[in-house]
């Protein structure tokens, strides 16, 4: 008796195994992308990052347009305090103009070579990516993501035992 259930067991793990690789084929089928789309859309980014590049926003003209120091005044705090943030700023507008480019770049690495993976892209284009990666990776600053300091004032309340809620104003202002 124990002879005749096992071949019905393994029938329906064929079954089961069979239709679960039919769910993966139809799934993988759904995230082909014709080579076409993929094209088109790294020439939309190849045209973003020119015209960045072009722009007055790219990183070598903004540091081009700087003040020189003293033109804001001379010999009071004030003028010192505020071409000291207008230099941070300046420098973090350089930063933001150059991370978008090398990420805009790696973007379009990605698209061109999609399908291959990373093992197959020739070794100028890792090269490239490891590159992208490693000043993105460099240039983090965790105090200025406005995800990181919600989640910080989120772990903040919850020690606390503070809400959101509770501290925004009631009514009409």
């Amino acid at each position: 008796m124990a002879e005749n259930a096992a071949p019905d067991l393994f029938a329906g793990l064929a079954a089961s195994a069979s239709g679960a690789a039919a769910a993966i084929r139809a799934q993988a089928k759904a995230l082909e992308v014709d080579y076409e789309t993929l094209s088109g859309y790294k020439k939309v980014v190849d045209d973003l990052l020119k015209k960045l590049n072009d722009s007055q926003a790219d990183d070598k003209k903004l540091a081009h347009g700087t003040l020189p120091k003293g033109a804001l005044g001379k010999d009071f705090a004030e003028a010192q305090a505020l071409f000291d943030t207008y230099a941070k700023v300046q420098e973090r507008l350089e930063n933001l103009s150059k991370g978008l480019a090398g990420q805009i770049e790696g973007l379009g690495i990605a698209i061109q070579t999609s399908g291959k993976g990373f093992e197959d892209m020739d070794e100028e284009q890792r090269a490239r990516m490891r590159a992208i990666v490693a000043q993105s990776k460099k240039d983090y600053d965790p105090d200025l993501d406005p995800l990181v300091q919600q989640q910080k004032k989120e772990q903040k309340d919850a020690q606390t035992g503070t809400t959101g809620e509770a501290n925004k104003p009631k009514g009409h202002i």
